[in-house]
């Protein structure tokens, strides 16, 4: 058996330095037929501890100090302005009441610390905390003046400056006055940090309102593909020309005549008299510009009682829509919306099945789709479940 590990730490000690006693471990190997074994051993060692550091001590009393004086002065404050409010209020909000005076401007005084900084920012905590101070100390003096003690009420009132005046001193430990460069440049960075947070916390919001979205209904399955079609439909007709200028007009503009091609016979002379001009050919008539074809009504015109039924007793579809043939210069933008669609596709037939209503559906907007026969499908579905439960809620 052969035992092996590094001897505990053995260190000089210094004159005049203090030591502090520690347990700590070390590694010992046990060998017993080639086989090694090993395990932690603990022991005791002295270490030198720092130096103390007076003004981290120093800083730490005295905001303990600051901390006994803002609760004695919360107290004395709360006590005055509970006394002078509970004449007219409950004695429990009325004293409850007392601590926002000191709450006040110990809440502006820790803003003026984090915006140290920036001095504009800075600047208007530090006058807000004075207007609470002065306020609380106010409401001191008056609580003392009504009951003819006025010594006493200002005597009170000085707890409070007392407080914020050592607090005022303890904060103004950490305030360094920048350079204006220095100062700049932390307050950009300042804003480009505040502007990433910003921009997450908003994507995470409406990331998570469109997941609850999902979850709700079909209602923003639908919204989807009301976007999906105007992007489909402005993909399909060009935005119109607002430049003023007029689109050439291909109807009326002459042809190029044709180059004349390279004659193959002999060349005249120049000395000669010149060759007479060839009699160009008659040109064709240009036809007249038709006129512009006027736009179909917005609104299809109501047809009179009695005026839609015919002697074989179909309804007869209202002129120049999808349905009937439209009059001299009337024509229809765009295919039909699935809603108007579905609603024309089952006042022809009311019991269409799903398979049938799609392709019906389909054929009235002119075979389009949006590009997604599956989506189109669902949406053709959801819209006549919609639609049927109008219908009942209405009945």
């Amino acid at each position: 058996m052969n035992n092996q590990g590094p001897a505990p730490e053995q260190q000089a000690r210094i004159p005049g330095a203090r030591y502090k006693k520690v347990t700590r471990e070390r590694l010992e190997t046990t060998v017993i037929d080639g086989r090694p074994s090993t395990r932690r051993v603990p022991y005791t060692t002295y270490v030198a501890l720092p130096p103390r550091d007076w003004d981290e001590i120093i800083r730490r009393g005295v905001i303990a100090v600051a901390i006994v004086v803002t609760l004695l002065a919360a107290a004395g404050t709360t006590a005055s302005v509970g006394g002078l409010l509970s004449r007219m209020l409950h004695p429990a909000v009325a004293y409850s009441t007392g601590v926002v005076f000191t709450s006040a401007w110990l809440a502006c005084l820790g803003v003026e610390h984090i915006e140290r900084v920036d001095a504009d920012r800075a600047q208007r905590a530090r006058v807000g905390g004075w207007v609470a101070l002065v306020t609380s100390m106010g409401a001191v003096i008056t609580y003392g003046h009504t009951l003819d003690l006025l010594a006493a009420g200002v005597v009170g009132s000085c707890l409070d400056l007392l407080a914020k005046g050592i607090w005022y001193l303890i904060m103004g430990l950490d305030r360094v006055q920048l350079n204006p460069g220095v100062a700049h440049w932390v307050a950009e960075e300042e804003q480009h940090m505040a502007g990433r947070f910003l921009l997450g916390t908003r994507l995470a919001r409406l990331n998570r309102r469109a997941v609850q979205m999902r979850a709700a209904g079909p209602e923003f399955q639908a919204a989807e593909a009301i976007l999906a079609q105007a992007a489909h439909q402005a993909q399909q007709f060009p935005a119109a020309d607002t430049t003023g200028q007029a689109a050439p007009d291909l109807v009326s503009a002459p042809a190029p005549a044709p180059a004349p091609a390279p004659s193959s016979g002999p060349v005249p002379d120049p000395s000669g008299p010149p060759p007479a001009a060839p009699t160009p050919p008659p040109a064709a008539p240009t036809p007249p510009t038709p006129p512009p074809a006027a736009l179909a009504p917005t609104t299809p015109p109501v047809a009179p009682a009695g005026a839609g039924a015919s002697g074989s007793g179909q309804q007869q579809p209202p002129q120049g829509s999808a349905g009937g043939q439209g009059g001299p210069g009337l024509r229809t933008v765009g295919p039909l919306s699935i809603a108007a669609a579905v609603r024309q596709a089952r006042g022809e037939e009311p019991n269409f099945s799903d398979t049938d209503l799609v392709a019906r559906v389909k054929e009235l907007r002119g075979g389009d789709d949006g590009g997604d026969p599956v989506k189109f499908a669902d949406t053709v579905t959801r819209t006549r479940r919609r639609q049927d439960n109008q219908k009942k809620r209405s009945a």
